[in-house]
């Protein structure tokens, strides 16, 4: 059996400001440094094995500070990342007009209703990494871990626990439009393969109770 304790990255600047940044880059903000330490408070009180942090900086700086208070060094792995704008948009305006275009095109091909749009994964491509990061956690070495990772990919890993390869854009939607991870917002997922029901449960959703 494995236990997943699945964690949104604090507020990094790209959540507050009018302007498209690198999505590999961009820190977190002033705010999401003190939600990433009083995550790190709650997180050495958790019992896990390993901690998993996607490589972009804003998930990279909340799991150090999980990394200083629980001991646990940070294994990372890319198929954490968010899902991002095409790298055309890096310092543009969102206001723009034609940046708010493109970018629309970008999300329409995400949620499942366009072609991709240059660099910016598509549906099947954002589902395929989904189902692929559940297949390693199940062959994980470890069975209990703390995973750092973002909004819409965690959306998406959701989506994929609940429909599986049944997934379809249409049955997506929801999650994109209903459903709003808190930064330092934690999911617990479980695996266990010899369920007779089901082999991966949800068992806790956006619990930010370490916020206040």
């Amino acid at each position: 059996m494995k236990t997943i304790y699945l964690l949104r990255h604090g507020e990094s600047i790209i959540n507050t400001d009018d302007v498209h940044y690198h999505d590999e880059t961009a820190p977190l903000s002033e705010l999401g440094k003190k939600q990433a330490q009083y995550v790190a408070k709650r997180a050495s009180r958790l019992n896990f094995d390993a901690l998993i942090s996607s490589h972009m900086a804003r998930a990279k700086e909340t799991a150090e500070y999980i990394a200083e208070a629980t001991g646990h060094s940070i294994e990372y792995d890319e198929l954490l990342k968010e899902w991002c704008m095409p790298t055309s948009l890096n310092g543009k305006r969102r206001d723009d007009p034609e940046v708010k275009l493109l970018a629309e095109r970008a999300i329409a091909a995400r949620d499942g209703d366009g072609k991709k749009v240059e660099d910016s994964e598509n549906f099947e491509e954002l589902a395929g990494r989904a189902e692929q990061m559940l297949k390693h956690w199940e062959s994980h070495p470890r069975d209990t871990l703390l995973a750092v990772t973002h909004g819409r990919f965690l959306r998406m890993i959701i989506a994929r626990v609940f429909f599986g390869k049944n997934l379809t854009p249409q049955l997506f939607e929801p999650f994109v439009s209903g459903m709003r991870p808190q930064n330092t917002g934690i999911t617990v997922l479980q695996f266990d393969p010899n369920d007779a029901h089901r082999s991966w449960w949800m068992l806790v959703f956006n619990d930010h109770g370490h916020l206040g």
